[in-house]
């Protein structure tokens, strides 16, 4: 099990430090609060006004989200990625997935004279008590939404809208708020078979987030075959009604077909079939580890070179195998694959990849590789995974376990203490 270092500190704050101690990272993977949903820190703490997720509409939650962006992006290495979770809210609903009673109000919510927001406040900035969902927001009528809102009972659409933001360069609510582009690679649905009921009226159960996978380099660090599911699907969270005979899921063609079969399995969908799991600490909102295992093992390499930065890459040897198997008949002939076989049948062949090695960069002590591609030449370092909202260490967890070395950085020292009882002597504690 590798390290992990979880620092106390606002995420501006905690990545300036890693910054100025020359710290590099090679994934960024983080879930940080969503707006309007709920409010973590006690209404009296000195930090609350640094609480990310109450901002006044969904145009500020957006700027402030590319600039954390922009901070992390100080700290990663040029081939490096981040993977972002994010969950939507609906305008005027108090949380997001609420629905609206007689009037276009959730139960338990008041009015404020002519404010639209909440009754009960905590701080200047509109902050209730609590943390589950009773944050302000804008558009809390049927007809029409807040200022910079959409209108009452409608998805901001958020997670969309960060991504295209990353896409495009530019807050796409606010288009004079510019950054550098990203190559948005992926937005994964996160789908949860078991959410929450809530109240729905007039709407079908909500049950996904999205994670917004991207990088700036056109060549990542990028390991798709550390993340194939082998064959037969036998994964708990790839298992369903629609699967093929055999396991094998819609859209994917079973051994023996006429496509060419990666034996170490099939690539991850864009969309990830993975229920919340239970946890007995303090903590309302806790992702589960098998969402980090895939962004981890994809994009945070094994090792990396500690003098040239260079992560060692897998290297694969593929050849076109026999499979012992024939065409069905003359209309599915393959020409080029034909072997002395009868007229009118050819025999199968298939494409297999095996992994050879990794690569080295050649400089001093980058030595020692083994097959699994964890070195153990004392030129490389482990790849190192950032979550600047770590919340209780999650994301730590899921990297360590895997070899991985994990920072950390959590506005509420309130978490300090899950962390180190999820994670033990292998977590040091700073900024108390």
């Amino acid at each position: 099990m590798s390290g992990a270092r979880f620092i106390v500190a606002d995420v501006f704050q905690g990545v300036a430090a890693l910054a100025a101690e020359g710290v590099t990272v090679d994934l960024v993977l983080t879930s940080p609060p969503f707006l309007a949903l709920r409010s973590y820190l006690p209404a009296d703490h000195p930090d609350k006004a640094r609480e990310i997720g109450s901002e006044g509409t969904p145009a500020e939650f957006l700027d402030v989200m590319l600039d954390v962006v922009e901070a992390c992006a100080t700290v990663l290495a040029p081939h490096g990625s981040i993977a972002i979770e994010l969950g939507d809210t609906y305008s005027g609903s108090g949380g997001a997935g609420g629905d609206y009673l007689e009037g276009g109000w959730r139960e338990g919510q008041g009015r404020s004279a002519g404010s639209g927001r909440l009754a009960r406040y905590s701080d200047e900035r509109g902050n209730p008590d609590g943390m589950r969902d009773s944050t302000f927001q804008g558009g809390n009528t049927r007809s029409g939404g807040g200022a910079g809102w959409p209108l009452g009972k409608s998805l901001c659409m958020l997670p969309s809208l960060f991504a295209g933001s990353l896409a495009y360069g530019r807050n796409l609510l606010n288009p004079e708020r510019m950054t550098d582009p990203w190559r948005v690679r992926n937005l994964v649905a996160w789908v949860r078979p078991n959410p929450p009921v809530g109240a729905l009226g007039d709407k079908v159960r909500p049950a996904t987030s999205y994670v917004t996978w991207a990088c700036k380099a056109q060549d990542r660090w990028f390991d798709l075959d550390a993340v194939r599911t082998p064959s037969g699907y036998d994964r708990p969270n790839l298992r369903g009604k629609g699967s093929r005979p055999g396991g094998t899921p819609d859209g994917q063609r079973p051994n023996g077909s006429d496509h060419t079969v990666n034996p170490g399995g099939a690539p991850p969908l864009d969309w990830w079939n993975i229920p919340p799991r239970g946890y007995q600490g303090a903590h309302y909102a806790v992702m589960p580890a098998e969402v980090c295992r895939i962004p981890i093992e994809a994009s945070c390499p094994r090792r990396v070179c500690r003098t040239c930065g260079t992560p060692s890459r897998r290297i694969t040897d593929t050849e076109q195998v026999d499979t012992g198997r024939t065409t069905n008949g003359p209309q599915s002939i393959d020409r080029k694959h034909m072997k002395g076989g009868s007229a009118g049948f050819a025999t199968r062949t298939e494409s297999r990849s095996t992994t050879t090695g990794w690569s080295s960069c050649g400089c001093p002590g980058a030595d020692g590789i083994r097959l699994d591609g964890f070195h153990t030449g004392q030129g490389w370092r482990p790849g190192i995974v950032l979550d600047p909202f770590a919340g209780t260490g999650t994301t730590l967890l899921a990297a360590t376990g895997r070899g991985r070395d994990a920072i950390g950085i959590d506005l509420d020292s309130r978490n300090a203490r899950l962390v180190e009882e999820r994670l033990g002597m292998w977590v040091t504690m700073e900024g108390l």
